[in-house]
């Protein structure tokens, strides 16, 4: 738990905030952009579908090393080793790239997707989605150590509170991403051309941020030979966490699958996914916010306030761009796909019950980040179990009860499980974060104004 040097004003926490704010707009506006680069390909409902699951799969992999932001910012404010992290960081990554790498170029690749998409029998999404998916991989396989060397050099900046070069580095990739995007659909494209320009985006970002220095912190702890077991086992719960978050996507695909147009529920649940999350984007640095800027009660009633005012204004936006007639012009200007009107409209008709994204999001990442501060990385793991169980269960439920039965309703499907493994995570969270952390944190509130009675006597 970070300790309250300073008193956590307003003016603090909008410039401590506005930069990872704006970068969470940043990383996330490539998703809207992909989908319209990917809405004119010369097959959209393929491109969009191949690419989304193929992402989905790619997030399995690389998805454990965003805990590594989170776990580089909180051992250098404890005064931990950076090294340790940075090596842990260095060799995951490797992994789970290795393992990306099988995925795109050996057999392997084909019978994944085959088996989670179940790609030519009856239920199944068509060979051409599945085709798309494992081209898309060919790009895709690197994600993994980028965003290891990324996130581990995101958090020193967090930690030495320079979070304005991670907004530079995010709009430097989605500049360079977007080039590439659109500069190559003269080839026709496909989801190949979107994890290209995925992949050189990431890189560039990451090149950034490896450049950004940080004079005044102190890169060296005190942990010795132990710091290595200490950063793997602060860091196991944090990767299940962000590893079941991941997994949603993936999860929900698979589920589409089974629904009675999987072609277009799989590519319209892609769309959604990427206007609803991108919309929902500022909410996501309350993580940070917390972890960096709440050291007492009051501080986390403060937080909490203008974190929550954060979410409901960006509920608010979704909720307008949900409206009938916003929502149409928006995606079909996003997407150009005048030739697929039942598309449209299947995505339309889940957009609105997106709108609560933003919410509960930002309920979810205010209070994991409460856990990540105060050292406790299993509730945050657990939380992420029960969200992640809750949605399977759900989904067997209305699948069994027919609910993918009409092909317009699969987009529905797959958001409305996403709402409903947020609802039962976010409850969980603040229930434990009243019983586990909130009594810490008024004690050390009554410290602190203890001391400053002392002081004045």
């Amino acid at each position: 738990m970070t300790t309250p040097d300073a008193p956590v004003t307003a003016d603090r926490f909008a410039r401590f905030y506005a930069p990872l704010a704006a970068t969470s707009l940043l990383l996330t506006s490539t998703n809207p952009i992909l989908a319209a680069a990917l809405g004119r390909s010369a097959d959209p409902v393929a491109a969009l579908a191949g690419y989304g699951f193929a992402f989905s799969v790619c997030g399995v992999l690389y998805a454990p090393l965003f805990v590594v932001q989170q776990v580089a910012a909180a051992r250098l404010l404890a005064k931990g080793s950076f090294a340790a992290v940075k090596r842990f960081a260095y060799l995951t990554g490797a992994f789970f790239s290795l393992l990306g790498a099988l995925i795109a170029f050996t057999p392997a690749g084909a019978w994944v997707f085959g088996l989670l998409l179940g790609g030519g029998s009856e239920g199944g999404v068509s060979q051409a989605v599945l085709a798309e998916a494992v081209d898309a991989m060919g790009f895709l396989w690197p994600v993994p150590f980028l965003t290891a060397v990324r996130s581990c050099h995101q958090g020193r900046l967090v930690a030495g509170h320079r979070t304005g070069p991670i907004a530079f580095a995010t709009s430097g990739r989605t500049a360079v991403l977007a080039v590439v995007a659109f500069g190559m659909l003269a080839t026709g494209g496909g989801a190949w051309l979107g994890a290209a320009a995925f992949t050189v985006g990431l890189l560039v970002e990451t090149l950034v941020v490896v450049w950004s220095s940080t004079p005044d912190l102190a890169l060296e702890g005190d942990e010795g030979s132990d710091g290595d077991k200490k950063v793997a086992r602060f860091s196991a719960p944090l990767m299940l966490n962000v590893l079941m978050w991941w997994a949603t996507p993936l999860i929900i695909n698979v589920v589409l699958a089974r629904t009675a147009d999987p072609d277009r529920a799989i590519a319209a649940f892609g769309i959604v996914e990427a206007v609803g999350w991108f919309v929902a984007a500022p909410v996501g640095q309350l993580q940070h916010a917390s972890i960096a800027l709440v050291g007492c009660s009051e501080a986390y009633k403060r937080v909490r306030a203008w974190g929550g005012v954060v979410a409901l204004t960006m509920t608010g936006v979704l909720l307008l761009l949900a409206l009938p007639g916003v929502r149409g012009p928006l995606l079909g200007g996003l997407l150009a796909l005048e030739s697929e009107p039942e598309l449209l409209a299947t995505a339309g008709m889940a957009l609105p019950l997106a709108a609560a994204y933003p919410f509960l999001y930002g309920v979810r990442q205010y209070y994991q980040g409460l856990f990540v501060g105060a050292g406790r990385t299993g509730v945050v793991g657990v939380g992420a179990v029960l969200r992640v169980a809750s949605i399977v269960a759900a989904a067997t439920v209305l699948l069994l009860a027919g609910a993918g039965g009409q092909a317009t309703r699969g987009a529905v499907l797959g958001v409305g499980l996403a709402v409903v493994g947020l609802v039962v995570e976010g409850a969980f969270l603040v229930r434990r974060c009243r019983s586990d952390v909130l009594p810490e944190l008024k004690a050390r509130r009554a410290e602190t104004v203890g001391a400053g009675v002392l002081e004045g006597a």
